[in-house]
């Protein structure tokens, strides 16, 4: 249950179109068939979020804290490789003996692994995964722990036939276009490096403000103030390593900076001088008294590891541990997608922009490294 205890790693999106009224209902209309049904095929559905076998999706089990909350589960029997290839050694030795020969051709040997694996699968225990949900109905959005591309398809295509409308993930460039009508296949490559010899870079929406946003914060801007749904509040910020540095092209690709301060020691100014630009960084965000943390990715906006307040009593309730646990998801992604938008603004103004570029590049120049 990722959303309700621990760091919380997810992926927001946007809902594409107006909800249904009724929203659960689709929810438990897309249900996941029973786990007896369960064949050599995966099963899977949405399911409530008190227990992977829990069919019963209704506004009691399925709406907690003002929030839609499911999982995704699929269900499949498989079969350990190790066993696998135990069974079938013992099965091609045995056809070797038969055959009074010394080894068996690539067809026999493929025909005996289907053999065993159809006699296996029906024997092994059920294998079961999740990906877990919050939808805020109120606002449009929804958060899912869906991170690889495998699992986001798979959510995306049970969001639309539980809803009826799309889950748009706020990859770099939809948030562009969505939040600023920008579209990236307009924009050339940014390069950044001070050196005029560097003519590959990475052409990437989401590292580009990466790096630039290191450049906002090491330049003195370590605070800025955001418009919230509830008023203005001023926040402040730090980025710390974990680093790792990105370049298209022949070469090291990535430079990967882990211990010690990376984000200021030699290593990473070297990166940017060679046109290197920040693709993944921990970002810490604070609002007052409230801190959160998380690993940043720039070419998807996956959020990992994001640490949240803790909060000031104890909640005891799922509803209330779930509502201020998302209050605080939303008010870390609010405040990323301000920073954002803000580098978007400064993007759209052609002046401004080329202005920043040549802060930039002076910037990396000068950039003070750890001895």
């Amino acid at each position: 249950m990722p959303f309700e205890t621990g760091s919380v790693t997810f992926r927001a999106f946007d809902v594409e179109s107006p909800l249904k009224t009724d929203v659960v209902a689709g929810f438990a209309d897309a249900v996941a068939p029973p786990i007896d049904s369960l064949s050599s095929e995966p099963i899977s559905g949405w399911v409530s979020p008190r227990f992977l076998f829990d069919l019963e999706i209704t506004q009691d089990t399925a709406v907690s804290g003002g929030y839609v909350r499911t999982d995704l589960m699929k269900a499949e029997r498989k079969v350990p490789p190790s066993l696998l290839r135990a069974y079938c050694s013992m099965e091609e030795l045995a056809e070797m003996k038969a055959r009074g020969v010394t080894h068996l051709n690539k067809q026999t040997r493929s025909e005996i692994r289907k053999r065993v694996k159809d006699e296996l699968l029906p024997q092994m225990p059920p294998t079961l995964s999740s990906i877990s949900m919050v939808l805020d109905t109120s606002h449009g959005r929804v958060y899912a722990d869906a991170m690889s591309e495998k699992q986001m398809d798979a959510f995306c295509v049970n969001f639309k036939k539980a809803t009826g409308t799309s889950a748009i993930q706020l990859t770099p460039e939809v948030a562009a276009m969505r939040m600023a009508q920008i579209d990236h296949r307009d924009l050339p490559p940014q390069s950044f490096s001070p050196d005029p010899g560097v003519t590959i870079t990475a052409h990437s929406l989401g590292m580009d403000f990466l790096t630039w946003l290191l450049f906002f914060w090491e330049t003195g801007k370590q605070t800025f103030t955001i418009d919230e749904r509830h008023g203005s509040h001023e926040y402040s910020m730090m980025m710390e390593g974990p680093a790792v540095f990105f370049l298209e092209g022949e070469g090291a690709h990535e430079t990967a900076l882990r211990k010690g301060m990376p984000i200021l020691s030699r290593e990473a100014k070297t990166a940017l001088e060679a046109g290197k630009k920040l693709r993944r960084v921990n970002l810490t965000i604070a609002r007052g008294d409230d801190v959160y943390t998380a690993s940043i990715d720039g070419l998807d906006f996956g959020f990992r590891s994001l640490k949240l307040p803790k909060p000031e009593g104890e909640a005891y309730d799922p509803g209330s541990i779930l509502q201020e646990r998302m209050l605080g998801v939303q008010a870390f992604t609010d405040a990323f997608y301000s920073l954002f938008a803000r580098f978007l603004r400064t993007m759209e103004d052609a002046a401004e922009w080329k202005k920043t570029v040549t802060a930039m590049k002076k910037w990396i120049s000068n950039r003070k490294t750890l001895v």
